[in-house]
Parts: structure tokens; C-alpha cells; sequence
């Protein structure tokens, strides 16, 4: 069992209570786990040998556990007195009590007597679980008291490294304990949307509704970065799609250091694909060109060909091309 002691909280009364945020601007994080504040009492942690720290349930306040898909950005804790040193875990449920450590960081040397908060890029799926990883000699407030007898938590001897496996075992700890560790967590992002479906081979411009939209690395059409993308809010990017020379459909991803969403609904693209028309009427091309997304321009005639009775003996642009929505055909008509 790891030695602990406690020690009296009249000097923390100053230490922030306030919840991690993200820098203005950009999308508010979700804050994962809880650290000390008044009036709860911190507990130390300096036993000889390390540990692994994991929360298992809460009575009130922010879970533990990872709710979405997503990246942790920053870990923060309130240090006592002495300060010490603690570092972040976590963990993934494999089933039972075992767990496989998919991130960590430090343990850090903390500042006394107030809230530390450390950088970090771990991306997270939904269940990981936030804990701590408390070295020997921690001499650090790993945990803090809540009187609230629904709050247990397990611990592992031994600082695990990133990847093992832990068995954390079933017996609970720590009655009225919880442990002094946060996280923000940045959501990956979400597409609800976009408009319009369809759009030019050539600078046709989306705009892609959805959330999450903060820190955002990069807009796709396909397997092909967007020309550009601007994103507007949390909640929406226009992007100018990539020209294509095909008709094609293809999704759209967005990714952000949080992750990546595709859309299930394709984006196709729009164009003049010019029919052949040779030896058709001028009637007949102008239909087949309608379907095609193409127009009639310039009709030139040949000898007495007349609208009615010629047929086209020569266009431009040449039959298989794929131009822009709306191109016109110069036709040339004959007897």
C-alpha cells in the first residue's frame, strides 16, 4: 500500500479553481478528471516504491473517463507544499481490470502551491481513462479527500511504460479520494453537412458545416488537398475545392490535430463532358449538349445547309473534353 500523509490546506485556499480553457478564439475543451480544490484536503504521496493511480468511480463532477474520440492537448494538477513531482497516464480498457497504457507524460517536477499545467498531443478514443503516474519519492499531492464515500480508486506498483499491459487487480482504494488530475481533451471533428453537393470542375467552393472545427490541419476532396479553406467558426469551413479533369465524386475529410471526419455523402463534381455531334442536327446537338452541361454557340453554315436541314460537319472544342459547366460548341453545319 502506498504511504501517505496529510497535511493541512489553509495555505491552498488561493490555488485557481478555475477549468482549463482554450486559447480565445478557438473551441472550449472538455475538461477530463478533477484536481485539488477548496475545500478538499490534499493527500501526499512519498512512498519508496512508484505507482500507477487510476480513478475508478466519482461521486460528483467531471469523470475520468474520455467521453469522445479525440486528442488531449494539456494535463494539469494542483501540487502542495513541497511541490514534488507527477506525471499523466492513461489507460485503455481491455476488459476486467486490465488496462494498456496508451499515453503518458513525465513524471514532471511541480511548482509549490499552485496549479501546474503541461502541453501534450495524445491522441484518445472514448473509455481511456485519465490517471497519474506517481514515482517513488513523489513527495507530491498525488491525490486529495472529498469525504464522499463513492470516490475509489485502484493503483498498479510500478510505473508502467507506454504500451504494457497493467492488471490493476479488483480491490478498490482510497474511500473519499480522488486523483489531483486534468486533462483537456480536443473532440475530433464532426461534418454534419455541406453545400451545395455539387460544383465546378474548376473553383467551385463548399461550405462544410459541422463541429469541432478548431485546429485545423487540413480540408481534402478525395486523396486531394483543397486550393484553399478558411475556417469561418467552430462550426464551419469554406473550402475552394481542388480542380479536377474528371467527373468524378469523392468525400471530403477534414482532419485537425484532433483527428480526421469524412463525409458518407460524395461531392461530385460538375462539367461539360463534349458529345459528338457530327452528322447530328442542330436540333439534335443542341439537346445532346444540354445533357451534357454544354451549349450551342457559334453556328457557322456551309453552302445552303440551313438550321433545319444541315448537319454538323465540324465543332470546337473536339468531342471527350471535360470543360467548365456551361461551355459553348462552335458547330459548322453542312449539306
Amino acid at each position: 500500500m502506498v504511504s501517505k500523509s496529510r497535511f493541512g490546506l489553509v495555505s491552498l485556499t488561493a490555488i485557481c479553481t478555475c477549468l482549463a480553457l482554450w486559447a480565445s478564439g478557438a473551441s472550449a475543451q472538455i475538461v477530463v478528471g478533477q484536481t485539488l480544490r477548496p475545500p478538499f484536503a490534499p493527500v501526499q504521496c512519498n512512498s519508496e516504491s512508484p505507482t500507477d493511480e487510476m480513478q475508478v468511480t466519482v461521486a460528483s463532477g467531471a469523470s475520468y473517463t474520455v467521453p469522445s474520440a479525440g486528442s488531449l492537448t494539456t494535463w494539469s494538477t494542483v501540487a502542495g507544499l513541497s511541490g514534488g513531482r507527477l506525471g499523466l497516464k492513461v489507460y485503455r480498457p481491455l476488459g476486467g481490470t486490465r488496462y494498456q497504457v496508451v499515453g503518458e507524460d513525465g513524471p514532471r517536477p511541480l511548482l509549490a502551491g499552485q496549479r501546474n499545467t503541461f502541453p501534450v498531443a495524445i491522441p484518445v478514443l472514448p473509455g481511456d481513462v485519465v490517471g497519474t503516474a506517481v514515482p517513488g519519492h513523489a513527495n507530491a499531492a498525488c491525490l486529495f479527500t472529498t469525504n464522499l464515500g463513492a470516490d475509489f480508486y485502484r493503483y498498479n506498483p510500478g510505473n508502467s511504460p507506454n504500451g504494457w499491459i497493467i492488471e490493476f487487480g479488483s480491490m478498490l482504494f482510497g474511500t473519499e479520494e480522488r486523483t489531483n488530475i486534468e486533462a483537456s481533451l480536443l473532440p475530433a471533428p464532426v461534418i454534419s453537412s455541406f453545400s451545395p453537393a455539387a460544383g465546378p470542375i474548376k473553383d467551385a467552393t463548399v461550405t462544410i458545416a459541422g463541429a469541432n472545427f478548431s485546429a485545423v490541419q487540413g480540408v481534402s476532396f478525395g486523396a486531394v488537398p483543397a486550393k484553399s479553406f478558411t475556417v469561418t467558426s467552430e462550426a464551419q469551413i469554406v473550402a475552394v475545392a481542388p480542380d479536377s479533369a474528371t467527373l468524378s465524386q469523392v468525400p471530403i475529410t477534414v482532419t485537425t490535430s484532433a483527428g480526421s471526419a469524412t463525409t458518407s455523402q460524395a461531392f461530385a463534381y460538375e462539367g461539360c463532358k463534349v458529345p459528338q455531334l457530327k452528322n447530328r442536327t442542330l436540333k439534335a446537338g443542341k439537346k445532346l449538349a444540354r445533357k451534357r452541361d454544354c451549349k450551342i454557340g457559334k453556328v457557322k453554315k456551309l453552302g445552303d445547309a440551313t438550321a433545319r436541314t444541315g448537319k454538323v460537319v465540324k465543332q470546337s472544342p473536339k468531342p471527350g473534353k471535360i470543360l467548365l459547366p456551361g461551355t459553348k460548341i462552335r458547330v459548322t453545319l453542312g449539306d
